[in-house]
């Protein structure tokens, strides 16, 4: 599932663009979710994490351009479209690396081939991402290619990753939702692996690329193993 963001102050505005969302959601039969935020402050502060984001270029307090700025310092994977009025913003939007524009007003069409364009970008790459907003108050945005394993212990997670170990408050069934779709599963109720991460498995313990070794409970062993085996029957070890 793609998940949007549409950053949008205008009312009229962000319900034209809505209505194209749910057009395209229903003749293409997608599978697409969208947020809609009145500004960049409360877009950037928010916790969510998305694949692409429509940002009007006329915001108040920060215009769309400045949070673009703004967002790749941390993330720049996430596809940005811009939304305005001026055809001469073209070459501007380059600076950000945005993937297109769509000038107003809003009609169908454009909307259509932008988005169809942004989601084969998203789904050629065959992974996702996540943004952290990690426990020393920074945003990280992971591949969930670099992720070993995610840990949870209480209400907080540990993401054991390439590049290190992050932490965060969540639960590991909102992740799940998010990742199982590319390759990960649960071995028990602490864990969320990635199934290419698996070096071996003995027994009940899975030993991780990193060395790590984690326990696959008897209740989740079946299911697990069943995973682990379409997975690697697809080639994909």
């Amino acid at each position: 599932m793609e998940r949007i963001a549409v950053v949008e102050d205008s009312q009229e505005e962000r319900n034209a663009l809505i209505s194209c969302l749910e057009r395209y959601k229903a003749q293409k039969n997608e599978n697409i979710k969208w947020i809609c935020f009145d500004s960049a402050f409360d877009f950037l502060e928010s916790k969510e994490y998305f694949d692409m984001v429509f940002f009007d270029i006329m915001l108040p307090g920060m215009n769309g351009m400045e949070a673009a700025q703004k967002l790749r310092k941390y993330d720049n994977d996430i596809i940005i479209i811009f939304v305005t009025n001026m055809s001469s913003f073209a070459i501007k939007s380059y600076e950000v690396d945005a993937l297109d524009y769509i000038l107003k007003p809003i009609s169908y069409e454009r909307v259509e081939f932008k988005l169809t364009k942004a989601i084969s970008m998203i789904r050629s790459r065959g992974e996702t991402s996540l943004v952290i907003h990690d426990l020393d108050g920074r945003l990280v945005r992971i591949s969930s290619g670099q992720i070993y394993y995610i840990e949870v212990t209480g209400h907080k997670l540990r993401y054991c990753t390439e590049k290190g170990s992050f932490y965060e408050k969540g639960t590991l069934s909102q992740k799940a939702e998010i990742l199982e779709k590319h390759n990960f599963a649960r071995c028990n109720a602490c864990y969320l692996v990635n199934l290419k991460h698996i070096f071996a498995v003995n027994g009940y313990y899975l030993e991780m690329r990193n060395g790590d070794n984690l326990r696959i409970s008897q209740p989740k062993k079946k299911e697990f193993m069943g995973k682990l085996a379409n997975y690697m029957g697809q080639g994909k070890c």
